[in-house]
């Protein structure tokens, strides 16, 4: 009886002790508790301002825990309902951020302080050093924790996505390449649009540098900053401070990465030899409209022996080699299926690095000599390439006497890469 009372309402029962328990619905339990939620909701306002009153526009507040935020107007000023035990974030840029527990309030007026250890960074630009809160021109930079516990063949890879509108070009992906540098995309048709790449003030080849040399990398990025260097400068610089050695007692330190790497994206080959030869022969009768003679410059190709290879791929099992020889050229026909990446090319490669870096100071005598190895073996299975890479620094400065003082930054890069000969289809060596 009660099953056929309770149908029609969705709601369940059940019998403890002789005595019957109605339940209700689940839904209407849900709704009750967001009725309650938005019961417990409450508007708050404010105002947000610096230290000398005047109204931070585009401020975040944000509701902590939660996606719920809004940003202050014109004014300064903000609306945004939160819960009643709400902790309220208030975030801008160069600013330090606040949260404020909104309990128990409903206005509030905010006074932001100035982050003054981020504007007193010092910016390398053209000519010596600058303030970043004094910085006007279009200028980032990063400093060598971005090429910390990282294993990269050269500063390149390290650079890749961390600076904005910087943009690498690697070419063909030979760690032996010079990757071009680009600000701001395409500045010129037909005239290339590299940017001036300075290295302690001279012009070199950043693929060249350990990364664990590099103090900072400044990019100039409008014509403001970079038009010290003239016409060089006109697409932009690059400007890369090594760092200096270390006014303490002498230090050694060695630091070593092995890393494995592999494809991320492998492609996605037909490698059965029937499906691949149908395909081929479809479409080659599709677009000249008549059949393929040849495969390739080596390779024949007809209509029997498309066929044969469909017959050997049905019936695997009835030939003892997948090769024959044509009696009539002495020609090998080839009819087995082989994943010819799978054949070349393995799995994953090793790469090592070692860096030992010499520093201290004697009083007048500051020195740092640093050194590094870097190798890694390529992906081929045969005949593999191979890339060898070796760096050497010296940088010191010595006072002589009150009016002479001596300084020296030397560099010495050696570099070895071992590739396979890459010979077209079908032709000599």
């Amino acid at each position: 009886m009660l099953n056929q009372v309770l149908s029609s309402t969705g709601n369940s029962y059940f019998v403890s002790d002789r005595s019957i328990y109605i339940i209700k619905k689940a839904s209407e339990n849900i709704e009750n508790k967001e009725e309650i939620v938005q019961q417990q909701k409450r508007t708050i306002t404010g105002k947000v301002v610096d230290v000398n009153g005047d109204a931070v526009i585009g401020a975040n507040i944000v509701e902590k825990g939660t996606t719920n935020g809004t940003v202050t107007d014109i004014d300064g000023k903000f609306t945004l309902s939160v819960g009643n035990n709400a902790v309220i974030q208030i975030t801008y840029i160069g600013y330090l951020e606040q949260n404020i527990n909104t309990a128990g309030r409903n206005s509030f007026d905010v006074t932001l302080l100035e982050d003054t250890q981020a504007l007193d960074e010092v910016i390398v630009v053209g000519y010596g050093t600058q303030r970043k809160a004094s910085l006007t021109g279009a200028v980032d930079q990063v400093t060598s924790e971005v090429f910390e516990n990282r294993t990269m063949t050269n500063v390149t890879q390290g650079l890749q996505g961390v600076i904005p509108n910087l943009n690498i070009k690697p070419l063909d992906g030979r760690p032996n390449q010079a990757p071009a540098y680009n600000i701001r995309g395409t500045t010129s048709i037909g005239q290339g649009g590299d940017a001036l790449i300075l290295i302690d003030g001279v012009e070199g080849d950043p693929s060249l540098i350990n990364p664990n040399d590099i103090e900072s990398i400044s990019v100039l990025k409008d014509a403001a900053s970079a038009s010290i260097y003239g016409a060089r400068g006109a697409f932009g610089v690059v400007l890369i401070t090594t760092k200096n050695p270390a006014k303490e007692k002498m230090n050694l330190t060695y630091s070593t990465n092995i890393s494995l790497k592999n494809p991320v994206v492998m492609p996605d080959y037909v490698w059965d030899g029937y499906t691949w030869a149908k395909m081929f022969n479809e479409s080659h009768y599709n677009w000249e409209g008549s059949f393929p003679s040849a495969a390739n410059k080596t390779i024949r190709f007809s209509q029997e022996y498309l066929e044969q290879l469909k017959y050997r791929s049905e019936h695997p099992g009835e030939f003892d080699q997948q090769w024959e020889i044509n009696p009539a050229n002495g020609e090998y026909v080839y009819y087995y299926s082989t994943n010819w990446y799978k054949e070349l090319y393995k799995k994953y490669t090793v790469a090592n690095e070692h860096n030992v870096t010499l520093s201290g100071s004697t009083g007048k005598l500051n020195y740092m000599v640093t050194g590094r190895y870097m190798g890694q073996n390529g992906l081929f299975r045969y005949n593999t390439d191979k890339y060898d890479m070796m760096n050497f620094r010296s940088k010191g400065n010595i006072q002589i006497f009150p009016w002479l003082n001596i300084d020296n930054n030397t560099q010495f890069s050696s570099t070895s890469y071992h590739t396979p000969l890459n010979v077209g289809e079908g032709s000599g060596v």
